[in-house]
């Protein structure tokens, strides 16, 4: 079954090939064409079936026809001849198509149809179109044409079609109206069946019940030849008579019946047949489309799969399969597939926490970086390990990608592997997916009913497992060239040495990607992009295309909203269409430019990208972070976005694209312009002037709102509205859609409207496309280095990409604002409380601390201020929003006060601790010192006495005063850890600032910057209603420096205050001096002046925070001395030995 060329190529190509005089004298035939035989007068067809039964009763002599039916067939498969079965929106069955799945030699190396023919063609269907009183649209003339061409003859002959069987299918959408209960494979030979006995015995013996279609002429010359076979056959027949009104004994055998049809309605007709296949085919046995293909060969029809390159890359797959089939299907990509599994996801989270340093707990930035390095680096050994030992199933699927430019057989090898895999674990997977949506349906109804029972987590256990056992049975391509991306980072991360394997891995992805395969730029199970792949394969592209310049078209939208279906419309790309199998990640595919256009528009290649629907379904267990990141990515990359929407409203989008806003005003480093397109399908109204308007100025009003919060909240005076971020223009940038299908999927034509809309839509991505500049359309290795910097860009954002909107990221600033206040409440009255503990201590007025009554004043405190918590939570106008992180927060209170109650009853311990110490060692000194001058006085009378130096000196001392030390010294002095100043340093910026973009490296290299100096363009905003009546810049800037000096000041007082305190170090320190600059530069903004913005905040406080640091090591170090007993008795020890010394010398003077 060889490839033809598309009918209506093959007529445009013979039309441009024929020369004027050919045109000319082929007129006069036309006109005599149209003369021979007369129209009818009326026709009304209301579909394509009617145009095509039109154009057969148009004809004076009717071959009969043989229609064979195919029922019960397996599902269709996805490509037969190189043709991507379309799938409605659910993906859950195929649309009816026609597709030829036999055809005779003769029929094959036939002729095109003159011009003359083609005229009385096209005259023919203009008025078959014209008589049925509908519109003349392209498409009505279309099917008008080919019913025409499907039957029309010449000299006996179909013309164009003559020997043909087409296959086409019936899927039941699972209605009460389904004409049939299974999946029904329905063929049709076109031509007089007696002149193709070849194509006859073939259907006879593929065929499940026969339809044979007959004139009263033809029956005495079927007799001998088709029809006794046909009756002979013990397979079910059914013979419609045309020219017969009526046959009383319409079943004269079990397995065979007579219907005439003359005069009968088509929908009576339709009924009398469908009731009686129902009825014949209950017993009757469906055929493969593989066991078709072998009854082919028997009749020496050709097969595709049959040639040498089909059969090569054929073998390959089914070596595959075998393999595959040998391991249980859950477990075949954690044995088959190592490196992308657990590792490769373990490494993505290490990846994303080296930038973003979340978990680093009491560790410094760089030692954690380091540790997180190093795991890293175990991770690539442990998958190098695995690529050293290769399994078969990836040794085989390498050997199947080996290039063969010329025949493509690589791709035949994917589209071969990816249908047997899904045939493989179709029925598998079709069970779980039944038992989760059932799983799914029990959990929500019992969180419907608020139940905390056991039932709701076991059922919650158990969706969960089902819904790990989907993810690890679904095995597609994407998975085998994913794991092709690992065994290249591994190798090239874990190994200095390149091999063969190494560099072919690369061009073998650049390979695909010039044959027009998509491959998987964001691994859609791990939500991360491996970018040394990436690079790799875009750095092969380059060597294999030259430094061509690609203009990239990303499309965005919710799950099942026609993404791919759009894509595929306008371009014929083959992206994933089937509900079950949703792109997961984001895909990307090449397109050629053709050479008269590349001048024009200004590049040489269009990069589709493709993103997973930002509306997951249950069963994916994607965070907040990940989606609002695969929104950014796929955005940030494009050069034209289609932002897809399905139906009427925006809402489901409008919160991702106030992330994805948010998130490009926070990354300065980029430099992007990217535009938007918004794309409504589902309009299936037409839309008039003034609700257009309407709808514009909303979303105009929707999109220009959500772009200033962002900015305000960004502190970005020069963003005013959506435009400014994102290039929209709404009087042009949206487009409406009808709906794809005219009824009901899976048997409802698609819309003639769609593909309008479609080609309207891609006349203006290329009038866009016309309108960027050259700079932005970026070369391939320009791409590759956009691409890296986004994506590192995006990891390092560690903040706005968790919640769900502008107006949550607003709110919860709000929040965290008024808790620092309460919670530096609960500080100050801690470090208070302290103070007064210390004094007390200090002056013997409490020798020891009881935990409940410093529990009793902290909670009292505690209790207080959770009040407010509380009524913030209940009364604030955002309460509904605040909801979600009432927990967290009241978590975090509580955590809080025990951290305190510890910190101060640790530091009072310690002090009473070190005051006992100091009352004994004022105590024992007066007899320590008698001591030490009882021994001097005995070494200065011994008979043996000589002359001492210091070494001789201190071993005597150290020997009477480690006897001394131990009666001073408590039995169990507990031993403690100092504070690590530095690491709670950055842990309070880390918390503080944590909405600052890219604050880990600014606290990481805070040493090496300069000391802090206003930055007036940075530091401050000016605000503009002010300005008019308001005093001059040159005031703001006096006023600004005053006010900083006076933070400083505040600041220094501070910390002198606590140096005389003698209360040692506390982390509360810290958030004292954040207290300071807080309130200095609200006071600022209150004066509606001007506004000094986060980054004068945070690098002041890095300035401060850096100085306040040294002196805080002082005085821990001070404290420590003085209250703790080793330590103090140290310090006392070397002043003792000098006295020791001075004595015993003293005494030898004397002598």
């Amino acid at each position: 079954m060889s490839e033809k060329e598309p009918l209506l190529t093959a007529l445009v190509k013979k039309y441009t090939e024929e020369t004027p005089s050919e045109s000319e004298s082929e007129s006069d035939d036309d006109e005599d064409g149209k003369k021979e035989k007369g129209l009818p007068d009326q026709l009304s067809p209301s579909d394509e079936e009617d145009l095509e039964e039109a154009a057969f009763r148009y004809h004076n002599e009717d071959p009969p026809l043989v229609a064979p039916v195919v029922p019960d067939l397996p599902k269709p498969p996805d490509k037969i001849k190189g043709k991507v079965q379309k799938t409605d929106e659910n993906g859950l069955v195929f649309k009816m198509r026609r597709l030829r799945l036999a055809q005779s030699s003769a029929t094959r190396n036939s002729d095109l149809p003159t011009w003359g023919q083609v005229k009385r063609l096209t005259a023919a269907a203009e008025h078959m179109v014209n008589s049925s009183g509908k519109p003349k649209t392209p498409e009505a003339l279309f099917f008008a044409l080919i019913a025409l061409i499907s039957t029309q003859t010449d000299n006996n002959r179909c013309l164009l079609m003559e020997g043909v069987v087409e296959i086409c299918w019936f899927c039941p959408s699972g209605r009460a109206e389904d004409r049939f209960e299974n999946c029904i494979g329905f063929t049709n030979l076109h031509g007089n069946g007696e002149m193709h006995e070849q194509q006859v015995k073939f259907l006879l013996e593929v065929s499940s019940v026969i339809i044979f279609l007959l004139s009263s002429s033809a029956i005495e010359k079927m007799k001998s030849s088709i029809l006794p076979d046909l009756l002979k056959s013990p397979k079910p027949l059914i013979c419609l008579f045309e020219n017969v009104e009526n046959i009383v004994d319409e079943k004269y055998d079990l397995h065979k019946v007579r219907i005439g049809i003359k005069n009968l309605h088509k929908i009576e007709l339709a009924d009398k047949i469908t009731a009686t296949l129902k009825e014949l085919m209950k017993d009757s046995r469906s055929c493969s489309l593989n066991n078709c293909a072998n009854i082919a060969r028997k009749y020496n029809f050709i097969i595709d799969e049959d040639q040498r390159d089909c059969q090569e890359a054929g073998k390959k797959a089914d070596n595959i399969m075998d393999l595959l089939g040998k391991v249980k299907l859950s477990q075949r990509k954690e044995k088959l597939l190592p490196l992308q599994g657990q590792l490769w996801h373990d490494w993505c989270k290490k990846d994303k926490e080296f930038y973003q340093v979340r978990e680093k707990g009491n560790r410094s930035i760089e030692q954690y970086k380091n540790e997180i390095e190093k795991e890293k680096q175990k991770i690539r050994c442990e998958q190098y390990h695995k690529v050293i030992d290769l399994t078969d199933l990836m040794n085989s699927f390498l050997e199947g990608l080996q290039s063969h430019p010329e025949t493509h057989m690589e791709l035949y090898f994917l589209q071969r592997l990816s249908m047997s895999m899904e045939q493989l674990s179709k029925k598998d997977l079709e069970t779980l997916y039944q038992r989760h949506s059932f799983l799914l349906a029990q959990v929500q109804t019992e969180k419907q009913k608020q139940s905390k029972t056991d039932s709701l987590r076991l059922w919650e256990a158990e969706l969960e497992d089902v819904s790990k056992k989907i993810s690890d049975s679904t095995l597609g391509i994407e998975h085998f060239l994913r794991e092709v991306g690992q065994i290249y980072e591994a190798l090239e991360e874990a190994t200095s040495q390149t091999n063969t394997l190494f560099l072919s891995l690369p061009q073998m992805a650049a390979d695909l990607m010039v044959s027009g395969a998509a491959i998987e730029l964001m691994d859609g199970d791990a939500s991360y992009v491996p970018l040394k792949w990436v690079a790799a394969v875009f750095d092969k592209l380059s060597e294999k295309l030259g430094e061509k310049r690609i203009f990239v078209l990303s499309v965005l939208g919710l799950q099942s909203s026609g993404k791919s279906t759009l894509l595929n419309a306008m371009f014929g790309l083959q992206f994933s269409l089937s509900a079950g199998r949703c792109t997961r990640g984001a895909y990307m595919q090449l397109l050629k430019v053709e050479e008269i256009l590349r001048e024009q528009l200004g590049f040489d290649f269009v990069l589709v990208v493709d993103s997973e629907g930002l509306k997951f379904p249950q069963l994916i267990n994607k965070t907040q972070v990940e989606k609002n990141e695969l929104a950014t990515f796929v955005i940030g990359l494009g050069n034209l976005t289609l932002i897809n929407v399905f139906g009427k409203k925006l809402l489901e989008m409008h919160d991702i694209l106030q992330i994805a806003v948010h998130a490009f005003l926070r990354m300065k480093q980029l430099t992007m312009s990217p535009r938007c397109l918004f794309v409504h399908q589902n309009i299936a109204e037409v839309i008039d002037t003034n609700q257009s308007m309407a709808r514009q100025r909303w979303l105009q009003e929707k999109l220009d709102g959500m772009a200033l919060a962002a900015a305000r909240h960004e502190q970005r005076s020069d963003v005013c509205q959506f435009s400014d971020v994102i290039k929209f223009d709404v009087k042009t940038h949206i487009h409406y859609f009808a709906c794809l299908w005219e009824g009901y999927p899976p048997m409802a034509p698609p819309n003639p409207s769609y593909s309008w809309d479609v080609q309207e839509l891609k006349s203006k991505i290329l009038n866009l496309a016309k309108e960027e500049s050259r700079g932005s359309i970026l070369k391939i290795s320009e791409l590759k280095v956009r691409i890296r910097d986004l994506w590192k860009a995006l990891v390092n954002e560690n903040y706005i990409f968790r919640f769900r909107n502008t107006e949550e990221v607003i709110v919860m600033n709000k929040l965290e604002t008024m808790y620092n206040s309460w919670a530096w409440e609960l500080r100050s009255h801690v470090l208070e409380l302290q103070k007064q503990l210390t004094n007390q201590i200090q002056n013997g007025e409490v020798e020891e601390i009881m935990r409940n009554s410093i529990e009793k004043q902290v909670v009292e405190k505690h209790e207080a201020i959770k009040q407010k918590l509380e009524k913030c939570f209940r009364e604030d106008t955002d309460r509904d929003i605040l909801a979600q992180w009432k927990g967290k927060f009241e978590s975090n209170l509580k955590t809080l006060k025990e951290e305190l109650i510890v910190e101060i009853m640790k530091k009072c311990e310690t002090i009473i601790s070190g005051k006992k110490v100091q009352d004994l060692w004022k105590e024992q000194k007066v007899k320590f010192e008698h001591k030490l001058l009882e021994k001097i006085r005995g070494m200065a009378v011994s008979p043996k006495r000589m002359e001492l130096h210091d070494k001789e000196l201190r071993d005597v001392f150290n020997k009477i005063w480690s006897e001394y030390i131990s009666i001073l010294l408590p039995p169990l002095f507990p031993s403690s850890d100092d504070p690590d100043i530095e690491i709670d340093l950055e842990n309070i910026l880390l918390q503080h600032f944590k909405q600052h973009p890219n604050i880990v490296n600014k606290i990481r290299y805070r040493k090496t910057k300069k000391a802090f100096s206003i930055n007036y363009s940075k530091h401050v905003i000016t605000l503009q209603k002010s300005q008019a009546y308001g005093p001059p810049v040159e005031e703001f800037e006096k006023d600004i420096m005053k006010r900083t000096a006076k933070i400083m000041n505040v600041v220094k007082e501070i910390i002198h205050i606590r140096e005389q305190q003698n209360e040692g170090y506390s982390s509360s320190y810290f958030h004292e001096i954040l207290q300071v600059i807080h309130s200095e530069t609200e006071v600022a903004s209150q004066e509606v002046t001007y506004l000094l913005t986060n980054s004068y905040k945070l690098e002041l406080t890095l300035e401060l925070f850096q100085q306040a640091a040294n002196s805080f090591k002082k005085m821990c170090t001070a404290f420590k001395m003085a209250n703790n007993p080793i330590l103090f008795l140290e310090s006392k020890k070397e002043e003792s030995f000098t006295n020791f010394k001075l004595s015993y010398k003293h005494c030898q003077n004397i002598d």
